[in-house]
This record gives structure tokens, C-alpha cells and sequence, in this order.
């Protein structure tokens, strides 16, 4: 706690984080993310990501671990500013306004993939940043080692994907891409690469995902470009009960990627 008074809106501070939060070109430049809420703050301290300041109100101090995270704040020297409830209120993005955000610096250099077989997945063009942070939450668990952002899509650290990720963006490894520079790439590495089609492609269910693979997923509208599903090696699809059109997105991504999950694990209960 401080003997000085809560910053208000016009806080320097505060301003820079209404700006970050609103201006993605700004949030590029400073390589910079915003990270909203107690979980979120506490997953990038415990990945030990470069929190470069925070900001908090006296809110915090009444909910659940918020005085614990404020010392382990304290502890790794994170630059923090208590501010007046409202003022932190109209600098966040969240609809459920939180008592603690905090200002993470992006990664320097581009991540290296995680180590196992490789089950990369690619999203091309997925335009809601809730949906682009849900697959990467989706691939987080499902133990995914590369996630690539590509196309014309959300913003990867917009706070609502950020928020979506429920902290997986400090734990897998995500890069921007172009799709199609990706999928030659993973060609000449030897790993498979898997389209998603809402029908007449090989059932999920029915094919190896154990295997060194890449998945690719389209926008939410059209699905994957066609220059760059006919230039894939096979095409997907999620057999559903007559009248429903087409999952989501991120759910289908969820189905594709606990799918290779699981087939993965009895492989190696079977080896």
C-alpha cells in the first residue's frame, strides 16, 4: 500500500493503457500485450513472462489471492501502480471490469516449437479474437507444439484474444505467419499437413493424427483460402447429425486436437 492517493484517468499510466488496449498498432510497436484480471496477471508471473508494470485497484485486496499476487508483484520487482477503481474500470477491455492488468512484453525473438512429435496448428484469416484465443487455449491442452496466426485475421494480442487464451499465450508457442510460406515449410520438414472441410473430406476420427502433423483451420465465414487447401495433403471433416451446418471454429479445432490427443496417448500406452 501507498500513502498517495489512487491514480485517477489522467494518470499517465492509465492513459498509456487505454491506448495499448485501443490501438494495435501501437501494441506492435512497443511489442507490447495487456493482460486483464487476477488469473491472467497470475499465469504470466507463474510462466515467468516479462510483466513490465502493472496497475491495481483496492478491489484486489478483497478477491482471492490478490494480496498473494501483489507480493509475488512485489517480489520480481513489477513497476506497480495502485489506481482508483474507476479509473482502472475505463482502461480495460474486459466486460467484467477487473481489479488488477498488467502491461506483458512480447517475446524478443520468435518461440522455437515445443519438443515431441510435432502437432502444429495453423489458423488462417480467423477474424474473432475470442475464437483465435479459445483455439489456442483448445491447443494449449491438447499439448500442441506451434500455433501460427496467419492471413487477415485477428489480432493474436488483442486483450479479448488474450483473454480467450486464459493464459496459454504465456506457455505455447505462437508466431504470426503467412499460411502459405508456413505449409512449405512444413513440407519440406516432413510433416503432414491437414486441412478442415465442413464435408467430404475423411472423417477425424478415422485417420492417423499420431503422426508428425500440421492442422489448418479457415475463417470463421469461408474456411481455408482455396489456393492453400488444394496445396494440402489431405482434407478433414467432422461428420455431424443431419441439420447442423457447421461448428465453430474453436470447436472444431478443440474436436481435431483432443482427437490427436487422445490417439496419441494410446499409442503410447500400446508401445
Amino acid at each position: 500500500m501507498s500513502d498517495r492517493s489512487p491514480a485517477g484517468k489522467r494518470n499517465p499510466a492509465l492513459r498509456h493503457l487505454r491506448e495499448l488496449r485501443r490501438d494495435r498498432r501501437l501494441r506492435d510497436a512497443e511489442r507490447a500485450m495487456v493482460a486483464e484480471g487476477l488469473h491472467l496477471v497470475g499465469e504470466a508471473l507463474t510462466a515467468d513472462a516479462p510483466i513490465r508494470s502493472v496497475v491495481w485497484s483496492a478491489r484486489l485486496l478483497g478477491s482471492p489471492g490478490g494480496l498473494e499476487l501483489l507480493d509475488g508483484l512485489r517480489a520480481r520487482d513489477v513497476p506497480l501502480l495502485e489506481a482508483d477503481d474507476e479509473a482502472l474500470v475505463a482502461a480495460q477491455d474486459a466486460r467484467s471490469a477487473q481489479p488488477i492488468v498488467a502491461i506483458v512484453e512480447r517475446p524478443e525473438t520468435p518461440p522455437e516449437p515445443r519438443e515431441g512429435a510435432p502437432l502444429w496448428v495453423v489458423a488462417e484469416g480467423v477474424q474473432d479474437p475470442g475464437n483465435l484465443g479459445a483455439m489456442i487455449r483448445s491447443a494449449d491442452a491438447a499439448g500442441a507444439t506451434m500455433f501460427y496466426a496467419t492471413g487477415n485475421g485477428a489480432d493474436l494480442y488483442h486483450p479479448r484474444t488474450i483473454r480467450g487464451t486464459m493464459g496459454s499465450i504465456f506457455r505455447l508457442p505462437v508466431r504470426f505467419g503467412d499460411a502459405g510460406r508456413v505449409a512449405a515449410a512444413l513440407s519440406e520438414d516432413g510433416i503432414l499437413r491437414l486441412g478442415t472441410v465442413r464435408r467430404g473430406g475423411i472423417p477425424y476420427d478415422r485417420f492417423d493424427l499420431g503422426q508428425p502433423l500440421a492442422l489448418f483451420f479457415g475463417s470463421e465465414g469461408s474456411g481455408l483460402s482455396e489456393s492453400l487447401r488444394q496445396g494440402l495433403d489431405a482434407q478433414l471433416c467432422i461428420p455431424m447429425s443431419p441439420g447442423v451446418e457447421s461448428l465453430s471454429v474453436s470447436a472444431a479445432s478443440a474436436a481435431l486436437l483432443f482427437e490427436a490427443a487422445r490417439q496419441r496417448r494410446v499409442a503410447a500406452q500400446d508401445s
